[in-house]
């Protein structure tokens, strides 16, 4: 006899609990899925890759300041204080290079001046404490003469545990290499057309063993292109600037900052200055002279552009 009470039957039960079952298991691996983008979000792993992110943006605020100013003909060498190198330095586990070069970009605190050229060096040494290298970073002030020489005396460690710091350099004639000696008869007073720096650390897997992390690679354009401070642009014809500088009033303007500069860029900027005295600071076409004096100017502490309008 056949009931009349309402109900379900068994295949509506099956195929309720199967639908459930499915909407479970999205359920979870939703969950799951969420759950793991958390965990590389606030991992040690993500640390260590915002780590090195941070690491090649210093390197690379710094490096497209490189200044090379070509050497006078029968000038002896070893007084030309513009230099551009960089080595590479197999270890047993990891790999580090050497980068030293002059710069008017270099790192500074917020609301300190800019301390004008300055030589700085990143380089890569056995760490202290855990697996791999620990990168350095030294910057002093440009000498007078030639110091390409590394002597590490007080550098600060931009990043420990490092298992890759590596350097390749592209010249303007599109060959590419693993270092680069601006001091060398291949590519004297020369400096990279870009560079591709590539930066690994170590980390630490679920088990607790070192691992190596991501490599991250960044790509560097040099925007200035060495240029020699010869009489080639001189003998600018005089300008009227209107209500705008001169090159002589500007440079009037901060003499002070000019002599508290190093010797070699007091004098790169008179030799430069003496090429376009009579010129406009701001004229519609600068000069080759000109735009190399401000790219020296710029590494002048203190040195204002704007009040130069």
């Amino acid at each position: 006899m056949r009931s009349s009470e309402p109900g379900f039957t068994l295949l509506e039960i099956l195929v309720a609990v199967f639908i459930m079952a499915m909407v479970l298991t999205f359920a979870f691996e939703a969950y799951k899925g969420i759950e793991e983008a958390y965990s590389r979000v606030t991992g040690p792993s993500s640390s260590r890759d915002r780590a090195a992110r941070i690491v090649l943006d210093r390197i690379e605020r710094e490096l497209v300041g490189t200044v090379m100013i070509e050497r006078a003909k029968g000038s002896d060498p070893l007084l030309q204080p513009y230099f551009f190198f960089g080595e590479t330095h197999p270890y047993a586990d990891s790999e580090g290079d050497t980068l030293r070069f002059v710069t008017r970009t270099p790192l500074r605190s917020p609301g300190v001046p800019s301390p004008g050229l300055e030589i700085v060096t990143y380089g890569a040494v056995p760490a202290q404490t855990g697996p791999g290298l620990s990168l350095l970073r030294q910057a002093e002030p440009l000498p007078p003469q030639l110091a390409k020489e590394v002597i590490w005396s007080q550098p600060d460690v931009v990043a420990d545990n490092v298992a890759l710091f590596l350097a390749r350099y592209e010249g303007d004639d599109e060959a590419s290499g693993e270092s680069w000696d601006s001091t060398g008869v291949d590519r004297l007073d020369q400096i990279p057309r870009s560079l591709v720096i590539t930066v690994s650390l170590w980390e630490t897997d679920a088990s607790g063993q070192p691992t190596q992390g991501p490599e991250f690679a960044r790509a560097i354009d040099l925007p200035v292109r060495p240029f020699s401070l010869s009489g080639n642009d001189a003998n600018q014809p005089n300008a009227d600037c209107g209500t705008g500088f001169t090159v002589k009033q500007c440079m009037d303007s901060f003499t002070q900052q000019i002599a508290t500069a190093s010797e070699s860029l007091s004098q790169a900027i008179s030799d430069a200055q003496a090429q376009v005295q009579d010129g406009c600071w701001n004229p519609q076409t600068p000069s080759p002279a000109l735009q190399r004096l401000k790219v020296l100017m710029g590494g002048v502490s203190g040195f204002d552009p704007g009040q130069c309008k």
